[in-house]
This record gives C-alpha cells, structure tokens and sequence, in this order.
C-alpha cells in the first residue's frame, strides 16, 4: 500500500545529502479548449510548481533526472511526447532538462498503449458485463504494471545523492524503494486547482448556426 505524504518543511541540505531524493509533483491534464478560468488555475500551478522546486534545488542539489507520466522515450523524442502530453508544464521542464537534469524514459511504451487501447474500451459503454469486467481487469493490470515500471526505472537510474522529479497524477499507487526520500511539492493553487476539476465552469454552448435560407421577394 502507497504511504500516505504529507507537506514536509524546508529540508536541511546536510540531513539529506547522502539520500536518494525524489520530488513528486502531481500532474493535471486540462484539454486545451477548457474555460479560461481552468486553463488560468492551470497556469498559476506550474509557475509555483517551478517555484517550488527551485526552492528544493537550492536546499537538496540540482535534478538530475527528470520522471514524467506516458513519456517512454528520453531525448528529443521524449521532449516532443512531453510538449503534446503536458503543454503547461512542458517549458518549464525543458529549462530544467537544459540544465542538469536528463529526461528519462520513465514507462514503457506497449504498457502505455495497452492500458490506453482498454480504457478506450471502457470509454464506449459496453453492453455485455463480462466484456466490461474483462476490459476493466485489463486496465488496472496494465496501468498498475506501469506504476510497477516507473518504480524500477527510478531505482535503476537515481543514484545515491542525487535529487529527481516525478510528474504524475495523484491517483497513482507506485510503491517507491524504501531508501528514496520524496518530498511532495503542494504549492498553493493546488486545492483551487483540485476543486475546479471537481466542478469545473460548463462548456459554453457552440452558437448556434447561421441560416443561410434566403427568402423570395
């Protein structure tokens, strides 16, 4: 079971510095014709997310690897499925990757395709329920096989000293290795960010078309 964690105080440099230490940043996907009062929430939550982990930076060393949700390649290539995942957060993550950090290729790539190919399944409203139950196994079995490959790449690339980020939606259950110190970045626009997902402003109303009907005079 994924341990439960809370907001911690600014770290001391010297009690961590022989760790290995993980940011866990929570990760939102807002579509991009969502109302201006999301796509604003939105934008004020990485600027204190940049922020944040500047802060850390500072205390606990540079990032040295960069961890992202659905990207499964590293690179230009891993920077370009970044920008079309994540297009708020994407600057920001480049400047750290122009840095020190590396983005890493965080998932697997079949894994990724096949929990996407059932939770479109799902998606369609399946008549029959023992498709559905089969759909619905076949999803939480390929993403917890995600979460189980994320783990493994953190534990395969962080090494002892070294400070990462992870971005990732809150509903994960990846168990870290025992020995990673992870510091949960909260910034304040989260909980208004988190409720306006949970109730957020309607859609407006496409206008309504044009009638093109002439009429005899």
């Amino acid at each position: 079971m994924t341990q439960r964690i809370t907001q911690l105080p600014k770290p001391d440099a010297g009690q961590y510095s022989e760790d290995r230490k993980l940011f866990l940043v929570p990760n939102f996907m807002i579509p991009p014709n969502a109302p201006k009062e999301g796509q604003d929430l939105l934008e004020g939550y990485w600027s204190e997310v940049r922020s944040h982990i500047e802060n850390l930076e500072r205390s606990l060393g540079k990032v040295a690897h960069v961890y992202h949700e659905i990207v499964y390649s590293d690179g230009d290539e891993g920077m370009g499925m970044l920008q079309e995942v994540n297009p708020r957060g994407s600057a920001f993550i480049q400047v750290l990757c122009q840095s020190d950090a590396k983005l890493e290729a965080a998932e697997d790539k079949a894994l990724v395709e096949e929990s996407m190919d059932w939770q479109r399944c799902l998606t369609l409203g399946l008549a029959s329920e023992k498709v559905a139950r089969t759909a619905m196994e076949g999803f939480q079995e390929a993403t917890q096989g995600r979460f189980d490959h994320i783990a493994k790449k953190i534990d395969d690339t962080l090494k002892v000293g070294e400070s990462s980020v992870l971005f990732i939606g809150e509903g994960h259950r990846i168990q870290f290795p025992s020995d990673i110190r992870v510091f949960y970045v909260a910034p304040p626009s989260l909980d208004a960010l988190k409720r306006w997902l949970s109730n957020p402003t309607p859609m407006p109303d496409p206008p309504a078309p044009i009638d093109l009907e002439t009429t005899d005079e």
